[in-house]
């Protein structure tokens, strides 16, 4: 147990104890610094007055953090008795370190205790702060009178070098500044604010915010810390007053004065991003510009990610401006500063080549000069000198490190601002700006990352993602700021500056963070753009529907309507096509051009990068759009193919689809994407039965609906298949929930095949042939039931009185006539199933002649080549090819899909000789099954239709098929032989009825059966009219025909 304490809070109490030692060095270092009488002016000796600053406030800012955290007392007591326990001392640091927790409870009164008797070079490096601040800190007007980061404010000058006599102050962080003059001032109170340049520092630094940045996303609430502070200090109540009206100002001027900020650099910028992109030249001379632009920019966007949070919420006069503490348009700022930091390391070679000339062919010369006249130095610091001076002499662009001569400046800095020096730097200010400029330039050379880190990083945002995440959606709800949305994605790549080699355990959650939301930023883009094409496509929509029949038919209709009353007029309650493009005044926008206008920015926004590198891995934001508009396009067909309890009409279908097509491909005029493998991906899943999520897709939804409903429907003779009108149409003498014409004339029927495409075509008609091959072996099995009476029926076929007793046993019938009528024996089933058999192949014909007729007109030269290698085929290649025709909707004479359909469902125990025979017996059966039509009524011929109410009109088209199809499965070789056979026994089961002439009455439908053997003929390759009219006197054929059509009209 002991060792689990001391292993578990180990990192946490050591860490403290680092802190200890930390504070004792650097408050060595402090006061060494002041003893010395160091002397810091920031505009002379800049990195030294810097360091110290920073590491007199980062002292500051741990000490405060170290007294936020809520168990460090348990924490050190109990690794301090577990470590005790187990080693019987206490841990060394322990008293040390405890009572700098007691100490530190009060942090800043503490710090003051500490920090207050070395005031004197605190007060130094802020006093020479002054000027560089009250610089800095100005309004965005005064920036606008001033011409700030204007590079076409002096036209004559814009190729000369821009330089300052403070030169690295230029681009100094107006946060680091904000922090050195709060928190030196809190902890130095006694003796700085009683300087008046300083406490006006301090006046504006009040008035500038609200908060201050302490660590990452750890702020300090100024005013209120102040207060605590001042208010425990007797004589202090005055300056408690005065840092309370500095709240009330800040509450009331500082949103204000930082909107127009933000304003104005959005304009500075995007003017710097225009000249540089057309003249990459000026980022030799004009550098510094850059980085000022960055440096302020990210200063205002640092003060608005820590003021969204600590703003006051409540109502009152102080807080009217609240609301403007969200700024909707903080993505178009982050956006140039995102393309000013692109400009700087697309073209970084033009910088350094630049710099390196300059710094050889001028800055060289010029300290040399200054040099040579210097007094005063020692020896090391001469040789410092000259060996810098020397050394700048040989610089080239190739010189990647020149860190040692940076620090070659520090230490002369370092030699020179103590008391006990010979040597004055105030008085040498001429060397002191040459040297600051220099070294400068040399970070233009080899530094230029860090430059870029150093002024525009924004890695804070891994520690706001709530902010970021909020002002995306506000990015993308606005469409003049949407196409600046990509810049978050790429701010994911800043987050590594986060990260620091004394800590690589954070590593791995850093870039996992900042891996998860470059993902949900560019999901998030793609998810906007993607809503914003389906509503375009609704649109679009809507416009095809205007143009669609049913629209056209109903404005006729509301046209033709008589008008009522005298005079009176007609409102037209439909809009006229093209009425959307008629425009009063060309500034109204439609919803339709909103629309546009919002694409067209989001896709611009996708279009801005080609990959984002984040945490070295590779994001595409157009491969993000193309997979949310491949999931948008399936989710909007799967929801559009349903249109109430059925499907809808393919033709409408279709028209839908070209519509988001039309959508889909004006994209590609915004951003370069391929639509055509978008469009492939989504429409060929579509053409199978799953997609690649496992749904259902257009093929199984029309697949499912037409077996399951039409021809279910079909088969109970609620719909007739008419030849001649080549669909299905409704029985009248039932009620429709639908009008099956509607999807089955060849215009829908077209349609549906473009939809499926060859592969959905031979899907479906894979399905249609699996319920044949099931009804085929129901057929089968009746068949084996009455195998010995078909046998005998088949070889006295010409002994009448044997066919009739055979027949009664084949019919089920009894003597009662009006029984034999509601009978259901062996041979209404046969007919039953060979007329849905006859249905089903009915469909799948006039579904393989719509794709043909599709095919023939996309691909008429590779259809020609099937039809010519069809045509010039033997008998056996014909059979070979005959699977690579049907699927481009060719007839041939053997179906193989039927085939191959049938002999999986064939039990392979069965003999060959066995199959053969029942196959036989099967034509027989139906042969003598057929003059059973007469006795229904239903079977009446409609001429005009050429159908039956009963379908029975598809009988020919089933034997045809299944006795081409079964005896070439058979291999016999004798189709020719069977149809004559079948001819045979049918012709001669037919005109037994017209000799029975007593049962008129019940055989007044065998005019219509008559029909049967001429279609029979007609679609049979192997029988011909000679041979018809030798056994059924085509006389009577004739006169069928002559007799149907004079009943229908008749009636």
């Amino acid at each position: 147990m002991k060792q689990e304490i001391i292993k578990s809070l180990s990192l946490y109490y050591y860490t403290f104890a680092d802190l200890l030692d930390l504070r004792d060095h650097i408050m060595q270092l402090l006061t060494t610094m002041d003893a010395s009488q160091v002397k810091l002016d920031i505009t002379l000796n800049y990195d030294l007055t810097a360091g110290y600053m920073n590491v007199v406030v980062n002292l500051i800012c741990i000490m405060v953090l170290l007294s936020r955290v809520d168990d460090r007392k348990a924490v050190l007591g109990l690794f301090n008795a577990a470590f005790e326990m187990a080693n019987g001392q206490s841990e060394p640091t322990f008293p040390r370190l405890g009572q700098m927790i007691i100490d530190y409870e009060n942090p800043l009164k503490k710090l003051a205790e500490d920090l207050g008797p070395l005031n004197r070079l605190v007060h130094s490096s802020l006093s020479s702060l002054a000027s560089v601040y009250v610089r800095r800190n100005i309004t965005a007007d005064a920036w606008r009178n001033a011409q700030m980061l204007s590079l076409v404010a002096s036209p004559q000058q814009i190729l000369y070098a821009a330089q300052t006599d403070t030169i690295s102050c230029e681009y100094l962080s107006l946060d680091v500044m904000d922090r050195w003059i709060i928190l030196g001032v809190t902890v130095c109170h006694n003796t700085l604010l009683s300087d008046p340049i300083i406490a006006s520092l301090w006046q504006r630094a009040l008035q500038t915010g609200l908060a201050i940045r302490l660590f990452r996303d750890e702020t300090l609430v100024v005013h209120s810390t102040v207060q605590g502070v001042f208010d425990s200090i007797k004589g202090y109540h005055k300056k408690v007053q005065e840092v309370k009206d500095h709240y009330s100002v800040a509450l009331q001027t500082s949103l204000i004065v930082h909107r127009d900020r933000r304003r104005f650099l959005r304009g500075a910028l995007r003017e710097l991003c225009l000249l540089i992109k057309d003249q990459p030249g000026l980022l030799g001379p004009k550098i510094l510009f850059v980085w000022m632009a960055l440096s302020f920019s990210r200063d205002e966007v640092l003060w608005l990610l820590r003021h969204v949070d600590v703003w006051p919420s409540g109502g009152g006069k102080k807080n009217k401006h609240a609301d403007e503490v969200i700024d909707k348009q903080i993505s178009e700022l982050l956006f140039h500063m995102h393309e000013l930091r692109s400009l700087v390391q697309k073209y970084a070679g033009v910088i350094q080549r630049y710099y390196s000339q300059y710094i050889s062919g001028y800055d060289a010369l010029a300290l040399t000069e200054i040099v040579q006249a210097l007094e005063g130095l020692t020896e090391d610091e001469a040789t410092i000198m000259s060996d810098f001076c020397a050394d700048i002499a040989r610089i080239s662009q190739n010189s990647v490190d020149l860190r040692g001569l940076r620090l070659d400046w520090f230490r002369f800095q370092a030699y020179v601002s103590i008391s006990r020096s010979a040597f004055c730097l105030s008085d040498n200010r001429r060397l002191a700006v040459t040297m600051n400029t220099t070294v400068f330039h040399l970070k233009m050379v080899d530094l230029l990352d860090e430059m870029l880190r150093e002024t525009s990083d924004l890695s804070i945002y891994c520690f706001y993602t709530r902010q970021l995440e909020n002002q995306l959606q506000q990015c993308l709800q606005l469409p003049s700021q949407s196409r600046y949305s990509i810049v978050f994605a790429h701010i994911c790549s800043h987050f590594a500056s986060a990260l620091h080699d004394l800590c690589p355990e954070e590593r791995g959650h850093v870039n996992e963070k900042s891996l998860s939301l470059c993902n949900m930023v560019l999901d998030e883009i793609a998810k906007e753009t993607t809503s914003v094409v389906e509503r375009l496509c609704d649109h679009e929509m809507h416009l095809q529907e205007q143009l669609s029949p049913t629209s056209c038919a109903k404005l006729i209709e509301e046209h033709v309507k008589p008008k009522t009353g005298k005079g009176a007029t007609v409102v037209r309650a439909f809009a006229m096509p093209g009425e959307e493009s008629v425009r009063i005044c060309r500034d109204t926008l439609t919803l339709a051009d909103k629309l546009q206008t919002a694409l067209f920015e989001l896709c611009s926004a996708v279009g801005a990068s080609k990959q984002i590198v984040v945490a070295e891995h590779i994001f595409a934001p157009r491969e993000y759009l193309s997979q949310q508009l491949e999931h948008q396009l399936t989710s909007s067909l799967r929801s559009l193919i349903m249109a109430g309890d059925h499907p809808r009409r393919p033709s409408e279908l279709l028209s839908a689809l070209h519509a988001h097509m039309a959508v889909l491909q004006n994209i590609d005029t915004a951003v370069n994407m391929d639509t055509t493998r978008l469009f492939n991906t989504v429409l060929l899943q579509q053409t199978q039965p799953l997609d690649c999520h496992s749904a259902e897709t257009i093929t199984s939804i029309y697949t499912k609906w037409y077996l399951e409903v039409v021809l279910r429907r079909m088969s109970a003779g609620h719909i007739l298949f008419t030849p001649h009108l080549a669909a299905l149409i409704p029985n009248p003498e039932y009620q429709h929930p639908f009008n099956p014409d509607q999807y089955t004339d060849t215009r829908e029927l077209r349609a549906l095949a473009q939809l499926l495409g060859p592969y959905g075509v031979k899907f479906m008609s894979e399905r249609l042939i699996w319920h044949v091959a099931c009804q085929i072996n129901e057929l089968y099995k009746i068949v084996n039931e009455y195998r010995d009476v078909l046998r005998i029926a088949r070889s006295n076929f010409d002994k009448p009185e044997k066919m009739r007793e055979l027949l009664m046993v084949l019919s089920g019938d009894n003597r009662d006539k009006k029984a034999q009528i509601s009978s259901t024996g062996p041979m209404e089933s046969v007919l039953q199933r060979v007329t849905i058999i006859g249905e089903i192949l009915s469909f799948r014909g006039l579904l393989q002649v719509a794709l043909h007729d599709v095919l023939e007109e996309r691909l008429p030269f590779l259809l020609s080549a099937v039809h010519n290698l069809h045509e010039s085929s033997s008998e056996h290649n014909r059979l070979v090819i005959s699977e690579m025709c049907a699927a481009v909707g060719l007839p041939t004479e053997v179906d193989v899909a039927l085939m191959n359909a049938v002999r999986a469902q064939t039990p392979q125990s069965q003999p060959p000789e066995e199959q053969y025979a029942v196959t036989c017996l099967l034509f027989v059966f139906i042969a003598l099954s057929l003059p059973r039509l007469a006795l229904s009524p239903t079977s009446t011929f409609k001429a005009t239709l050429h159908a039956s109410p009963n379908n029975s009109q598809c009988i020919p088209i089933a034997v045809v098929t299944l006795a081409n199809t079964l005896f070439c499965l058979h291999g016999r070789g004798d189709v020719t032989e069977r149809m004559k056979e079948f001819l045979a026994l049918a012709s001669s089961g037919l005109l037994r009825l017209s000799d029975a002439a007593s049962d008129f009455e019940l055989l007044k439908s065998r005019q219509s059966v008559y029909v049967l053997l001429e279609e029979l003929v007609k679609r049979s390759p192997y029988l011909s009219f000679d041979l018809l009219e030798s056994c059924f006197p085509y006389n009577l054929v004739r006169a069928s025909y002559q007799h149907c059509y004079r009943s229908e009209s008749a009636k």
